[in-house]
């Protein structure tokens, strides 16, 4: 829920404790939106129970005065928490016989939620430990993963006992024996391991208006790469014609995989800086019906080249090459434009002079990023639509990024996704 607000991943993460605690028998008996239909209902019924589930929650920096006055105010949440905290409660048993004690009354568990308190410099969050696992894992292997959400996107974690003081072990050993190590081999069979067991649940968790669906991801790699396998390219929007300040086409590149062309990755060079200065970043977003429209995004040339590379390396290396031309150009024009707008860190421009030189910054991203690397990318995918064995290379880059971005590659941990 990475593009969701920090208040409602503390929604959901209350509910859930107050769903473990109460348990399933009564939850289904009493989380009606007949009969509790607002936030205000909610809690007119509960009440302290909210402050004692609240209090088991571990969820720095989010006062329970902030999650109140945003399930009162923000459109859909109240319902989306009440929702899955029901649903996952209800069924948690069909992700694993193993989980099913979280369905009896009293707490089981501690959930725990982004952001965790440090103690003597170790974290006493279990959610904090096992991103300090993941950095060092990372670090070992070369940093395979952008952020801990391309490992896993889990916004918080039923955690027992026995997997808090299992993980603060791992810690010991991963920042000490195995300091130079540690990898996501490592990583992966511990968290395998406690979610086997029952004792450790990363959730994903997405905005639900109506019917909740749980879906496990990374349990068994053959239903990754069959999921993966059924996204099809459907082709790429044209850049045949360069950008001109006389005739402007879109910045931005995009490579369909639906028939209606709504679900696509879309590249496009970010221009603007906060300092004046020169932003490589070079974005693919991947934009899908549902899920709020993302689905994740991948930043950065040399991470773009290395996924496509793992199809085709000569494509990689042409498009990094044709990046590193296209922004040691813009850097050029971009200095220019800074000398003529007077500009330099720490300038604010006022209007209209800000948006005459945003403007500019946009142009020359255009004709000196976007005309570099755009055609490179468009005539590699439509090269390969006239053979029916190359076009399938288009498909694998697709997936690849798709991949990538919904952390299900063969390094990424398992996690359920309650939407």
């Amino acid at each position: 829920m990475a593009d969701s607000p920090k208040e409602g991943e503390a929604a959901q993460a209350l509910f859930c404790s107050i769903a473990d605690f109460l348990g399933s028998a009564k939850v289904q008996k009493e989380f009606d939106l007949n009969k509790l239909p607002s936030y205000q209902a909610f809690k007119k019924h509960y009440g302290k129970i909210i402050d004692d589930c609240y209090a088991k929650t571990d969820m720095p920096q989010i006062t329970l005065k902030d999650i109140e006055k945003f399930l009162d105010n923000a459109d859909g949440w109240y319902e989306s928490s009440l929702n899955i905290a029901k649903k996952l409660i209800h069924d948690i048993k069909t992700l694993s016989a193993k989980f099913s004690k979280l369905q009896a009354p009293k707490w089981q568990d501690i959930i725990y939620v982004r952001g965790g308190a440090k103690e003597k410099g170790r974290s006493t969050n279990a959610m904090e430990n096992i991103a300090a696992l993941f950095d060092v894992a990372n670090k070992n292997s070369g940093g395979y993963f952008g952020d801990i959400n391309k490992w896993s996107p889990a916004d918080i974690y039923f955690v027992s006992k026995k997997a808090e003081t299992t993980i603060l072990s791992e810690v010991t050993l991963a920042s000490g024996k195995l300091a130079k190590s540690y990898d996501f081999i490592n990583l992966n069979k511990l968290t395998d391991s406690l979610v086997e067991s029952g004792d450790l649940l990363p959730l994903s968790l997405k905005k639900a208006d109506n019917e909740v669906h749980l879906v496990k991801v990374n349990f068994k790699r053959s239903d990754e790469e069959k999921y993966l396998s059924e996204i099809k390219y459907y082709g790429v929007s044209d850049w045949s014609k360069q950008y001109t300040r006389a005739k402007p086409v879109t910045r931005d590149i995009k490579i369909y995989f639906s028939k209606d062309k709504k679900d696509k990755l879309k590249i496009r060079h970010d221009p603007y800086s906060g300092n004046y200065g020169v932003n490589k970043a070079v974005k693919c977003e991947i934009e899908v019906t549902g899920a709020g429209g993302r689905g994740g995004s991948v930043v950065g040339i040399p991470l773009i080249s290395q996924l496509i590379s793992k199809v085709d390396k000569k494509f990689g290396d042409e498009l990094t090459r044709a990046f590193n031309e296209g922004i040691r150009k813009y850097a050029t024009e971009l200095e220019k434009a800074n000398t003529k707008f007077k500009v330099k860190s720490g300038t604010k421009l006022q209007s209209p002079a800000k948006e005459m030189y945003d403007d500019e910054r946009a142009t020359l991203s255009a004709l000196y990023v976007s005309n570099t690397i755009m055609p490179v990318i468009y005539k590699w995918f439509k090269s390969n639509e006239a053979d029916k064995k190359k076009v399938l290379l288009n498909e694998k880059v697709v997936q690849k990024f798709i991949e990538y971005t919904s952390s299900r590659t063969e390094k990424s941990g398992r996690f359920v996704i309650a939407k």
